[in-house]
This record gives structure tokens, C-alpha cells and sequence, in this order.
């Protein structure tokens, strides 16, 4: 009886003990993302899908997660958006996670953001917010069902550094786009005279590596990005800390579609208004042309667009979207114009718009009444305009809601699910589908009008269409690898949403951005970062590591660059060019 009594006690405190365990969660936070929205889903699903990786998810729009630059002199500035959380149930459930489990989160903002918040030294601080406890999501993953978030999981995340970035721009362009934000309107950001690279003037004074935010304008649907330096290698330029060491993995390659709003028969709905030269399409981002009859050859019938005035929209020039649209097309080496002529005016046939900040004589920094772009004048008998918008969905919203506007954003499923035959139609380059091998009176692809299995993406795929880049995932820590190669494993007929890095056929030129070290804090393009060898990256035989900018670089198929390399031993490759 008394051994018995003894066994009983010895089981209740092993009892005890077991249950003390489970009650100490354990949460392993693996990986700490944030960036551009194109690879917000894919990754998604593989964490919130597979339960050797998480299994268990929570999605948000913008609000109860947040990110922070705490560098001294930043002033803590914030940057929000979608986000989602996926984690382990551990030995609990997925509603109450226990012992030892993953946990891992995404936060969408857009490129350079990504890359400025895992470079800077402190990396920027991601905080979900205590009030998320219980909320039931937002159902931001297509095909995962929401969980309602676990204090345990919020308590894993309440401040967290970020340590990998999603990007549609290599990191060199991301730092090059800042470079120019923060130059003074219309001086060349190499400081080089001469230059077509024209600064932007969002510094809050010059040389200063602190800007003012880009905003969208109100037709835009509003928002804003802040603009803030960050440097790659070495110090930091405001904490003057040492930078992470750096990895960058290729996931995939993805077009930018131009589209309008066809609601308009005479106007962009006009049967005749069916491709745009990249030329036509620069004028229409510059301002140059501003009416519907711009955008065909010439006047076949009179059936054809006539004088309708147009609305482009443009994004934040901190965005991957928007500097793939940029050097691909208004500022590549033959048009030299630019998105933001008459913020940083000198090449759009010689017009300078008084009634924006720059001119190629007086460079100007950016006021209160300048930000953000709103450029309305009268060209060729219209009344037309360009309007700043931030991020994807609010242009796809603002193009889907204008008559007559123009707009581009990158493709996926998701992004272009909410159009209709009545309210957005894509148009080819040059001649050239970005989506389809045949081009389907413009309708986009949707699950409701059945194009979707059509999208083969086969012109991104030998290099074709003009305007694309690759998606690509920055890591400095955490294990965002175990992400990457899931990430393709999601894409399928209802969602073909980029094209997998190992079915790529070309690769752009690699190249050293036109920047001005000397004038840069502790320099930030040194040889030992491989920027001054840029190189491809496309192996075996251009064997180098991947480094350099290569938004709007030359488009070469990898097996010529890899003949090149053998040919010539430059393990690079073909490097330096740009289109």
C-alpha cells in the first residue's frame, strides 16, 4: 500500500513536470522578411503549408505590424503594409502552439525598403502589436485558412530584427535608387556632367542621407514610402556600425504588364489601341504625350482614339516595379528620359514644367507643395496628367477606376484578379505578350473568364519581352533558404505567377552602378564588395559570383554568355551593358 501510495506520488510529480514543459513554449523565430509584394505569396503558402516548416498561418492588411529604422538620426521612422505569420503547433495545436515550434513572418512594403531595413546596422525592428492576440486574419494567402493569432506566437514577434529582405531589384539597384532619391533634383547622380541619371532632390538638404517621404498623390489612392540611406558593405552612414555580410538567392523572373483602362470606346478602349512602342510608352511616362490617338501608329478609321486625354500612373521611384519600368524603357540608353521628368527635368524633349520642383539649371529640393508628383498641363488639345500612386494594388486600383488611364504593375494572379474586360486591358511591347503567346483582345487573365492555363510567360522566359525582372530573396540571417526553393512549388495553371529561376533562359547584363564613391559616407561600392567586376552569375562557365546592378541591363540567352565566358576565360561574362 505504502509503494503503491509512493508510485502515485512519484506519477503525479513526473505529471507535473511534463506539464510545466508544454507550458514553457519555446518559439524559434526563422526568418524575420520584409520587402516587395511579388514574393509575398509564394513564400506564404510554403511556410503556412508545409508543418515541417510552420503549417499554421495569420495574415493582416496594413496596421498591427510594423517595422522601424531605430538608427540614431533616423527618428524612428515606421513603414507598414500587408503582412503574414505562419508557425509550428509544436505539441500544442495551431490555435495554442506548445513546447518548441517555428515561427516565421513577412511584412510587404516594396524593394528598397526590404533592402534598406536588412542592411542597416541595427537591421530595422519588426513589432506585431499586442492587440493582434485572437484576430481572425485577413485571408491574405490564397488556399490557407487563417488561424486566429496565439499570444504565444505575438509574443515571439514583438520586436524582432529583420534579417532577410524580397526584392525584384539586386541590392545594388536598391542602393542606386536611393542614391538618386537623395541627390538634388537634376544633378547627375554619378557627379558626372553629362550623366542621363538625374537626381530626384528628396533629401532634406544636400548631402544629407536623410529624405522626405515619396507620397501618392490623392487620385493615386494616397500612401507613402520614406526615403533613407543605407550602404551594403562596410559602416553604416548614421550608426557607423559594422554592415552584415550579405547572401542573395535567385527564386524566379516576372514581367511588368502595361495596361489601361478601356471603359472608353473612343479613347483607350478603342480597338485599335492594341501594342505601344517602348518609345510611345516612354512618352506617355514622361508626359510628352498626354491623348488616346498617341498610343496607335496612326489613324486608321475614323473609329480610332481621338483627342480623350490620358491619366498615367507612376509608382515610388523607391520601387522595384518602378525602376524596372524605369531603365527598361523612358530612362534605357537610347530614350534618356525619365518617369519623374520635371522633378528631374533635362531630357524630355527640352520641356521643363515650371510648375514642378526641378530644372536643369537650378536644382531644387523637394517642398511640401512639389510632393508628390501631379503634373496636369495641356498636351495636344487635352487636359492630361501623371499621378504618383503607392504600390501594386493601389495602381492596379486607380487604373482599373480611370477612363482612359495607363498604368504597370508585375504580374501575378492575385494582383490582376479583380479585372474586367470593361475595366483594364493589357497591351503588348513592341509587339511582344508578356503573358500569353497569343495575345487575347487584352483581356488579363483571370479565374473567371478562364485564361489563366494560357499563361505560359514564354516571352519572359527567352528574354522577348522588354520589361522584366528577376525575384529575388536577401538574407543576412535566418533560414529564408528553406522558402526559396518551396516557393515555385506553388505555381500551377490557376496561379502562374512567375517563371522558376531553373527555367529561365537569359540572363541581363550585370554592371557597376554610376555612382560616385568619394562622395559617398565611408564609400559603399569597393572592390572587395565585387562591384567594380561586376558579374552574371549564370554558370558553369561564367563561374563568378552574381554581383552588380542589372535593372535594364542587356538581355543575353545564358548559353552565349556561358560560350562567351569559355571563349574569353572572363568569368563574369558579358558585363556592362545596358539597353
Amino acid at each position: 500500500m505504502k509503494l503503491s501510495k509512493a508510485l502515485l506520488a512519484i506519477a503525479a510529480v513526473l505529471l507535473c513536470a511534463v506539464g510545466n514543459a508544454n507550458a514553457q513554449n519555446t518559439p524559434s523565430v526563422q526568418m524575420v522578411a520584409m520587402g516587395s509584394s511579388a514574393l509575398f505569396l509564394e513564400m506564404g503558402q510554403v511556410a503556412a503549408s508545409n508543418p515541417s516548416l510552420g503549417g499554421c498561418a495569420w495574415t493582416t492588411g496594413s496596421g498591427p505590424v510594423v517595422a522601424t529604422d531605430t538608427r540614431p538620426g533616423v527618428g524612428g521612422l515606421t513603414e507598414g503594409g500587408s503582412a503574414w505569420i505562419a508557425w509550428q503547433a509544436g505539441s500544442g495545436s495551431c490555435a495554442v502552439p506548445a513546447g518548441t515550434f517555428n515561427v516565421w513572418i513577412y511584412l510587404s512594403t516594396d524593394s528598397t525598403v526590404g533592402n534598406r531595413c536588412v542592411f542597416a546596422s541595427p537591421a530595422c525592428t519588426i513589432a506585431v502589436a499586442s492587440s493582434a492576440i485572437g484576430n481572425g486574419g485577413a485571408g491574405k494567402l490564397t488556399g490557407i485558412t487563417d488561424t486566429p493569432l496565439p499570444s504565444a506566437v505575438q509574443g515571439a514577434l514583438a520586436s524582432v530584427l529583420v534579417n532577410t529582405a524580397g526584392t525584384d531589384i539586386r541590392p545594388e539597384d536598391a542602393k542606386f535608387a536611393t542614391n538618386r532619391a537623395l541627390t538634388d533634383c537634376g544633378s547627375p547622380v554619378s557627379g558626372v556632367a553629362g550623366s542621363q541619371y538625374l537626381g530626384l532632390g528628396y533629401a532634406t538638404s544636400s548631402g544629407s542621407h536623410l529624405g522626405v517621404a515619396v507620397s501618392g498623390a490623392p487620385q493615386g489612392l494616397n500612401g507613402s514610402f520614406h526615403v533613407v540611406d543605407f550602404n551594403l558593405t562596410g559602416l553604416d552612414p548614421f550608426s557607423n556600425g559594422t554592415v552584415s555580410s550579405y547572401t542573395v538567392a535567385d527564386v524566379g523572373a516576372v514581367p511588368i504588364v502595361v495596361f489601361v483602362n478601356p471603359s472608353d470606346e473612343s479613347g483607350f478602349g478603342s480597338l485599335q489601341v492594341t501594342n505601344m512602342t517602348r518609345g510611345t510608352l516612354a512618352g506617355y511616362l514622361d508626359g510628352t504625350f498626354g491623348i488616346a490617338a498617341d498610343a496607335v501608329p496612326q489613324q486608321q478609321s475614323s473609329s480610332g482614339p481621338g483627342g480623350a486625354p490620358t491619366i498615367t500612373f507612376v509608382r515610388e521611384p523607391l520601387s522595384g516595379t518602378y525602376n524596372t519600368m524605369e531603365y527598361a524603357v523612358p530612362n534605357n540608353t537610347e530614350i534618356q528620359s525619365s518617369q519623374d521628368v520635371g522633378l528631374n527635368t533635362g531630357y524630355n524633349n527640352g520641356r521643363a514644367d515650371s510648375h514642378n520642383p526641378c530644372t536643369t539649371t537650378t536644382p531644387k529640393k523637394v517642398s511640401a507643395t512639389q510632393n508628390p508628383l501631379s503634373d496636369t498641363v495641356v498636351r495636344s488639345a487635352g487636359n492630361s496628367a501623371r499621378y504618383r500612386t503607392i504600390g501594386t494594388g493601389n495602381m492596379v486600383l486607380s487604373v482599373l477606376g480611370t477612363p482612359d488611364s495607363l498604368g504597370y504593375a508585375f504580374w501575378s494572379a492575385a494582383n490582376f484578379a479583380g479585372a474586367a474586360a470593361t475595366s483594364a486591358k493589357y497591351l503588348t511591347i513592341d509587339g511582344i505578350d508578356p503573358l500569353q503567346q497569343v495575345w487575347s483582345d487584352g483581356l488579363l487573365p483571370t479565374a473567371g473568364n478562364g485564361l489563366l492555363g494560357n499563361v505560359s510567360l514564354a516571352n519572359v522566359k527567352n528574354g522577348s519581352y522588354p520589361i522584366w525582372s528577376k525575384l529575388r530573396v536577401v538574407y543576412t540571417g535566418g533560414n529564408a533558404a528553406a522558402l526559396v526553393a518551396g516557393a515555385q512549388l506553388f505555381l500551377s495553371p490557376s496561379q502562374p505567377d512567375f517563371v522558376p529561376i531553373s527555367q529561365l533562359e537569359v540572363v541581363r547584363s550585370h554592371f557597376a552602378p554610376p555612382y560616385n564613391n568619394t562622395s559617398n559616407y565611408n564609400g559603399d561600392f569597393p572592390s572587395s564588395l565585387g562591384i567594380d567586376m561586376p558579374a552574371n552569375g549564370d554558370g558553369p562557365a561564367c563561374s563568378a559570383t552574381e554581383a552588380g546592378g542589372d535593372v535594364g541591363g542587356l538581355v543575353y540567352s545564358i548559353q552565349a554568355d556561358n560560350d562567351f565566358c569559355a571563349k574569353t576565360t572572363l568569368t563574369g561574362g558579358n558585363v556592362g551593358r545596358r539597353q
